[in-house]
């Protein structure tokens, strides 16, 4: 065997038993003091004497020190790629590799000759010290008396690593660095607090995963909290743990219970406001915000039946009418076989052609998640332009507005605005997947059920200065659910002081669509029950001259929908 090989064979023995030791990291921030003496198997640690695996040594005039045992010191770990024959170390500022079988070590994939920087004692590789401190980032000073060297290495509060892009350099990317401070020195109770961010990755590489521990968005106790941040980079690479105090005094700011109002945005749910608890109390308690009710009764409400399952074939409802009608429906099929659900208009009279025209319409597709997502028929009535489109109705003749085949176990809901020119008679009617529709006078039977509302909007307008809002008030429609379908609220909200409206599930289950000022607020997925809480509509800032608010509840809505006018103070300034 050459003795060069002979020595990279020695050499990765004693690298590789260095990797089942566990490297001494130092705390961040620290200051770690090294002593070695010339040709002496001992060295000092912060004063303390330990023994080294060989000594370091004075060469033609260089000091020369253990490679593993001092990067082990410092936090660092040398490693042995077998495939290659290599050692390898990473370094705060590089990646160092030594090639004992081409006699060489590169920095960062650049190789210079390896007795210039190195030599091999007794099977253990030595390095100049006055060539690798820069990459460990030591200061180092010469004694003579006796022969040592003293070394001063600092533990950087980050470890950010400069980019080699060599492709032994298992960190060729830099970690990030998490920074942060909260936005005050002192808090008061309830103040609510906030953390200015100015984490970063050195390599532009974006920071898409934060770790936050301990940062309340308000504390309501004096004392001292600690918050920490962690950040991820691109590369998966985590930042140290950064660390701050939040100093809170034992002066009032906000409560509890008025925290989650003066700083919930809309579209958000404040949990503290359910039907549970101190907030039943509360708003059973306030008084109704006095305001002008009235109703539009220029179009009919007619129903087919809300989440109704069909069990046979036939007609599920009948109506006459002229002009303006909306149409709800909300069915699932029961049956073990394909049906097809059909809107259809049959013109009664002998001589006169009819023109109904679809104005407006919202349809949930066949779906077996019907019950869940009822919500998207009220969500395309609301948001979606009316198609306009218009089909005439011969004499005597029927004419099919919509239809949809629902499979065994499938539901659908559909909310539409129709217009006739004249009388004619609209009805929902259920049939086989392979079967034709029977004539419209053959399917009509006394005995069906008809639900109709002869309103179709109800307008509530009420003023929200302080005058007519000192405390907190609530409004509550005196309809029940089963005569809510279909219903379309307006509320005009005059001369608005700072205030955050809301909405929440009296008791029961509650969804639909909100449109506040034109811009629509979907609740959340799922909808709300009344163990749910708030659902935040609007945050007043008091400087709007009105707020205009368009509710519409989703098919398979349970509950009375109660609105909530919570009064705000100058703390909803800050």
């Amino acid at each position: 065997m050459k003795k060069k090989h002979l020595l990279s064979f020695t050499l990765a023995l004693a690298i590789a038993a260095a990797q089942g030791q566990a490297a001494s990291a130092q705390v961040s921030g620290t200051t770690l003091q090294l002593q070695l003496l010339d040709k002496q198997l001992s060295a000092s640690v912060n004063g303390s004497a330990v023994s080294t695996e060989t000594a370091a040594q004075i060469v033609d005039g260089s000091f020369y020190i253990p490679l593993r045992w001092t990067s082990q010191q410092l936090g660092l770990e040398t490693k042995w790629n077998e495939e290659r024959m290599t050692a390898g170390l990473t370094t705060p500022n590089a990646y160092l590799e030594w090639d004992l079988a081409r006699q060489t070590v590169s920095v960062n994939g650049s190789s210079v000759p390896l007795e210039e920087t190195s030599l091999i004692s007794d099977g253990v590789l030595l390095v100049k010290l006055s060539w690798i401190a820069p990459y460990l980032q030591v200061n180092y000073a010469f004694q003579s008396h006796p022969a040592r060297v003293d070394l001063t290495y600092v533990q950087p509060t980050d470890t950010a690593y400069r980019e080699s892009g060599y492709s032994e350099d298992l960190q060729r990317n830099s970690r990030p660095i998490a920074v942060f401070v909260p936005d005050k020195p002192f808090y008061r109770l309830g103040e609510p607090v906030s953390y200015i961010d100015l984490s970063y990755d050195p390599d532009a590489e974006g920071l898409p995963e934060y770790k936050w521990s301990g940062n309340k968005p308000a504390f309501f106790e004096p004392g001292t909290y600690t918050v920490s941040l962690q950040v991820r980079d691109g590369n998966g690479n985590w930042s140290d743990t950064a660390v701050q105090t939040v100093k809170v005094t034992d002066e009032p700011y906000l409560s509890k219970a008025e925290f989650p109002w003066y700083t919930s945005q809309a579209g958000s749910v404040i949990r503290e406001a359910s039907s549970s608890g101190p907030w039943e109390h509360t708003l059973a308690g306030s008084p109704p915000l006095l305001g002008v009710i009235s109703s539009s009764k220029e179009r009919k409400r007619i129903s087919s039946g809300e989440n109704q399952v069909i069990r046979s074939t036939g007609m599920l409802g009948q109506q006459a009418l002229n002009g303006k009608a909306r149409l709800t429906l909300h069915h699932s099929n029961g049956m073990h076989r394909k049906v097809n659900v059909a809107t259809v208009l049959y013109n009664p009279d002998s001589s006169k052609t009819r023109t109904v025209q679809i104005t407006r319409e919202g349809l949930l597709q066949p779906t077996i998640l019907h019950q869940a997502n009822a919500r998207e028929a009220a969500v395309n009535f609301i948001t979606q332009p009316g198609s306009g489109e218009s089909i005439e109705v011969k004499p005597g003749q029927t004419a099919v507005l919509d239809q949809v085949t629902l499979e065994p176990g499938q539901g659908f809901a559909a909310i539409q605005d129709i217009e006739t020119d004249g009388q004619a008679e609209i009805g929902f009617v259920v049939f086989g997947e392979n079967e034709i529709m029977k004539p419209y006078s053959a399917l009509f039977t006394p005995s069906v059920t008809k639900a109709v509302y002869e309103a179709s909007e109800i307008h509530y307008e009420a003023s929200l200065d302080r005058t007519n809002l000192p405390v907190l008030s609530t409004w509550t429609p005196g309809l029940s659910p089963a005569e809510d379908r279909g219903m379309v609220y307006s509320l005009n909200l005059k001369h608005p002081r700072p205030s955050v409206i809301a909405l929440r599930a009296k008791e029961g289950y509650v969804n639909g669509i909100v449109r506040v000022n034109g811009q629509v607020l979907a609740l959340p997925q799922g909808g709300l029950t009344d163990q749910d809480g708030a659902f935040v509509v609007y945050r007043a800032e008091g400087l709007e001259p009105d707020v205009k608010i368009e509710w519409l509840a989703a098919p398979g809505t349970t509950s009375a929908v109660e609105w909530i006018f919570y009064p705000l103070d100058e703390r909803s300034k800050r």
